[in-house]
C-alpha cells in the first residue's frame, strides 16, 4: 500500500487553470499533472481511509455527461465517498478553495424527512439532535441549511419551539478549510479522520432513526 503524503502542492493551481480549460483536450495534455498532484495521493488516501471508515470509494474525475450535458465534462474537484449506509455517508472533496469534509445526510426522501420533523418536534427528541450539534461545532462543524424552508413545513406552526430543525431538509455536517500548505502534508489525513470520527455520532444516530431498512 502507498503510504499518503499529503496532496501535490500544484493542486490549486492545477483546478484554477481546469476552470479556464475544462475540455478533454486539455485535461489529457496534463493527465500526468493530474495523477502526480491529486489522482495518485487521493487514491493513496483512500487506501488509508479504507481500514477505518469502508468501503471508501474514489470518484472519477469525468462527469458522466449523459445526465449532466449542459455541464463542463469535467469535475473541478476530486471527491471521495465512505462508510456509506442507506441514509448517510463521510464525504470529501478537494479543489481550488480548499478542503470540505461532511458526515450525515445531504438528502432525504420524503418519508425521512417526514420521520425527521415527527422526532424533533418532540422535546426529547429536539434536545438529542441539539446535543449531538452542539457537540459537532464546539469541534467547528456545522448543519447545512441548504435546502432548508423558509417557513413552516405543512402541520407545524411558524411558532413551534423547535421551528429550526423542523425546516431542515438536509442533514449533512460539515467544515471547509481553506488551502494552505497543509494540502501537501499528512495533516490532511488528520483532518479528515479526526472530523468524521467527530459526525459519527450524528451519522449514527442518522441511521438508527431515519434508516427504515433496519427499524422495520
Amino acid at each position: 500500500m502507498n503510504q499518503f503524503h499529503g496532496f501535490g502542492p500544484g493542486l490549486v493551481d492545477f483546478y484554477l487553470a481546469l476552470e479556464q480549460h475544462n475540455n478533454r483536450e486539455w485535461f489529457q495534455a496534463n493527465r500526468a499533472r493530474y495523477e502526480a498532484e491529486i489522482g495518485s495521493p487521493l487514491k493513496a488516501l483512500a487506501q488509508e481511509l479504507e481500514s477505518q471508515y469502508p468501503p471508501v470509494k474514489v470518484f472519477r474525475p469525468f462527469r458522466n455527461t449523459r445526465f449532466w450535458p449542459e455541464l463542463p465534462p469535467l469535475n473541478e474537484h476530486a471527491s471521495l465517498v465512505a462508510n456509506a449506509g442507506d441514509v448517510a455517508i463521510l464525504y470529501l472533496r478537494i479543489d481550488a478553495d480548499g478542503m470540505l469534509i461532511t458526515g450525515g445526510s445531504h438528502q432525504l426522501d420524503r418519508a425521512q424527512i417526514s420521520h425527521f420533523r415527527s422526532i424533533v418536534a418532540t422535546d426529547k427528541g429536539a434536545a438529542r439532535v441539539r446535543s449531538l450539534l452542539a457537540e459537532a461545532a464546539a469541534a467547528g462543524f456545522s448543519i447545512s441549511e441548504e435546502f432548508s424552508l423558509k417557513t413552516a413545513p405543512r402541520g407545524y406552526s411558524r411558532d413551534h419551539p423547535h421551528i429550526d430543525l423542523l425546516r431542515l431538509r438536509s442533514l449533512s455536517l460539515g467544515r471547509h478549510y481553506s488551502p494552505g500548505p497543509w494540502l501537501a502534508t499528512r495533516e490532511s489525513l488528520d483532518l479528515i479522520a479526526s472530523g468524521w470520527q467527530t459526525m459519527m455520532p450524528w451519522v449514527r444516530w442518522l441511521r438508527a432513526n431515519l434508516d427504515f431498512a433496519q427499524l422495520n
